[in-house]
């Protein structure tokens, strides 16, 4: 039986093994997924165990997924392009890293109808989890991706990162107040889950504005609590974003493409 797991701290709460027993049954495989606690300081030599006791592939969560991009001996373009991965897996004795966090993001806001050419996108947060959807959010012809950061710094860089061949991002102060009609505000800090005050600009929820939470959780999550405070109607956490870089990673590992229909709806119950 292949062994599999996702690595992170926290990951008590991670919902990726349920996940994966259901695509595991819909290909009529038997396979061991477990999730490891690992922080940042074990990750090299962790890994490097885990591969050596026989695991076949890994899925990173935070805070490791620059790190697991930096140890992979191989990456895709597309984890090149991010700077980030979360999925590990051996190739001819090479770890391989990929990311599938963007698409599976666009999977899911394709799923729920959601819009993206031509759209004004606002990213809260410049963390590992910006990092990691920014250059999926940028191939979809947008017509302008801002960034907001309480530390500016760190939002200049991914700024400074894509902005050569995307001339549409760009970065706002996190108390600026904003005047362009935002289309989709996507949440990529952690701040609310952790029980921090959440800062973002003025202004950021207009009429037609929808918001889309990164993390994920049973009950509405603090961001999107302020978003329908204010008016929101479309708001929508990364449930759907986990299962489909989930099936994604599946996929790669397997050669089997898992139907993700109602899988959202299943976990939820």
């Amino acid at each position: 039986m292949k062994k599999f797991a996702v690595i992170g701290s926290p990951i008590s709460h991670s919902l990726s093994p349920q996940i994966h027993s259901l695509f595991a049954e819909q290909a009529d495989i038997q396979i061991s997924y477990e999730a490891i606690e690992i922080i940042e300081n074990d990750f090299d030599s962790k890994v490097k165990q885990l591969f050596e006791d026989g695991y076949s592939g890994l899925n990173v969560t935070l805070p490791l997924k620059e790190k697991a991009f930096h140890y992979a001996d191989k990456k895709s373009d597309g984890a090149l392009l991010a700077e980030s991965v979360n999925t590990l897996f051996l190739d001819d004795s090479k770890v391989c890293g990929e990311t599938t966090d963007g698409q599976g993001l666009l999977l899911d806001l394709k799923s729920k109808g959601i819009e993206l050419e031509g759209s004004n996108v606002l990213i809260l947060g410049a963390g590992g989890s910006a990092r990691s959807v920014i250059p999926s959010l940028l191939s979809c012809n947008i017509n302008s991706l801002s960034i907001a950061n309480r530390t500016p710094e760190k939002a200049a860089e991914l700024v400074n990162i894509h902005k050569q061949n995307n001339p549409e991002i760009n970065q706002i102060e996190i108390d600026e107040k904003i005047d362009t009609e935002i289309d989709l505000v996507v949440n990529s800090t952690s701040a609310g889950t952790l029980g921090e005050e959440m800062t973002m600009p003025e202004g950021i929820f207009g009429l037609k504005t929808k918001s889309y939470d990164l993390s994920y959780s049973k009950d509405e999550t603090p961001f999107n609590m302020i978003a329908k405070r204010s008016g929101i109607t479309e708001a929508y956490d990364g449930l759907g974003m986990l299962v489909n870089q989930a099936a994604l990673s599946f996929e790669i590992w397997h050669n089997f493409k898992p139907d993700v229909d109602g899988i959202e709806l299943e976990l939820r119950s």
